[in-house]
């Protein structure tokens, strides 16, 4: 995808695999799939808000994809998306900064769409589950993209109009969050305190043991503790 991006591929470009064989998300952890039964792809994104922004891009598209799947979803700040408890699905911004040029993102998303219990892969926070799992029934994976498609679209169109206050609202009704006491783990630590949603630049808000809060823009949550 990025050599596409940087020769000119436009905004929406999407490339779509049935199997990875080299799948990875944050902090470099492996996504793995069996063949034919996720849905992997990268979605080119091309932004023009200012480049302090981007970084809110995952809480964007994590909205897009969560309104998109057919059960009812929650969204683990920064970028995972949850199911009655369990990571159904996974988000990674990539974000290029070329040389000549205005930036672009590169999206990967991967979503458990019907992997088996059996087939669901061992993980070391949350435990993965899959739409065929908690729902019963299998997903046609081409109809999930083409309505994926269409909502990044609408999304990131969104997005350039209006920025990350447009989504608060439909980011609150689907935080898994908020209300929850958790272990935040930074670079330099860990911090314990209750979620409070995210702030307008899409800062994840503590509320910490003395009243305080604090908000933090990078980190990830270690421990969901009630």
């Amino acid at each position: 995808m990025r050599d596409e991006a940087l020769a000119g591929a436009p905004a929406g470009t999407i490339c779509v695999t049935d199997h990875q064989t080299a799948g990875r998300g944050r902090r470099g952890r492996t996504w793995s799939d069996p063949p034919g039964k996720a849905l992997m792809f990268s979605y080119l994104a091309r932004p023009t808000r200012a480049l302090t922004e981007l970084s809110s891009l995952s809480l964007v598209v994590g909205i897009a994809v969560a309104e998109s799947l057919p059960l009812p979803t929650q969204l683990r700040w920064p970028n995972d998306l949850v199911v009655a408890g369990g990571k159904v699905a996974g988000i990674l911004v990539e974000l290029v900064t070329p040389a000549t040029g205005p930036p672009f993102a590169i999206i990967g998303i991967g979503i458990n769409a019907n992997l088996t219990r059996d087939e669901l892969p061992p993980t070391d926070r949350l435990p993965a589950t899959s739409l065929l799992v908690e729902g019963g029934v299998e997903i046609d994976r081409i109809a999930l993209l083409e309505s994926l498609a269409d909502r990044l679209d609408a999304a990131l169109a969104l997005f350039d109009r209006e920025g990350l206050p447009a989504f608060l609202a439909r980011y609150a009704a689907l935080d898994g969050l908020v209300g929850h006491a958790l272990t935040l783990r930074l670079p330099d630590g860990e911090l314990a305190g209750t979620a409070a949603g995210i702030d307008s630049s899409g800062c994840l808000v503590l509320t910490l043991a003395d009243g305080s809060t604090q908000s933090f823009a990078a980190g990830e949550v270690e421990r969901v503790l009630d």
